[in-house]
């Protein structure tokens, strides 16, 4: 007697973890389902964006560059142009913007803004506050550098 009653408690006990597995199973399933398709490409192009912006910050020269921009078209403007977009894989595009820590709004261009109404577009910054080169020269001169991303 006391043998069929210990056989019944374990068949309750696997009944009971088949049924947990079952129901784990099924939350497991449906909440796969509804994480965004994007995520893992949105980290991406967050990362590449984090890695570009890194490397300027991290480089005298393209810091002095930020530093030195006056506007978004003079030459330390486009070397800072040139070092993204031979970091960016081809099958993106790209528009970095310099700016003043004042101004409130560091948005795309219009141009650029009309042309990816319709895309999703990726946006970082950093800022770029000084420069001790050899400690000789140092500059301070605080910049917000926004680089947006978006495909082709």
């Amino acid at each position: 007697m006391i043998r069929m009653a210990n056989k019944r408690g374990w068949l309750r006990i696997l009944e009971a973890t088949v049924a947990v597995m079952i129901i784990s199973s099924v939350l497991i399933f449906v909440y796969s389902k509804q994480a965004s398709p994007d995520d893992g490409f949105s980290n991406y192009v967050y990362n590449l964006q984090k890695q570009i912006l890194g490397d300027i910050s991290s480089n005298s020269t393209l810091r002095l560059n930020v530093l030195n921009t006056v506007s978004n078209s003079d030459s330390d403007f486009l070397s800072l142009s040139d070092f993204v977009e031979r970091k960016l894989p081809d099958s993106f595009d790209y528009s970095i913007k310099v700016c003043d820590l004042d101004v409130i709004s560091c948005n795309m261009d219009n141009s650029d803004y009309l042309a990816t109404m319709h895309d999703d577009v990726f946006a970082t910054e950093i800022i770029v506050s000084s420069d001790l080169g050899d400690g000789s020269n140092p500059v301070y001169n605080p910049k917000r550098l926004r680089l947006f991303v978006w495909e082709k």
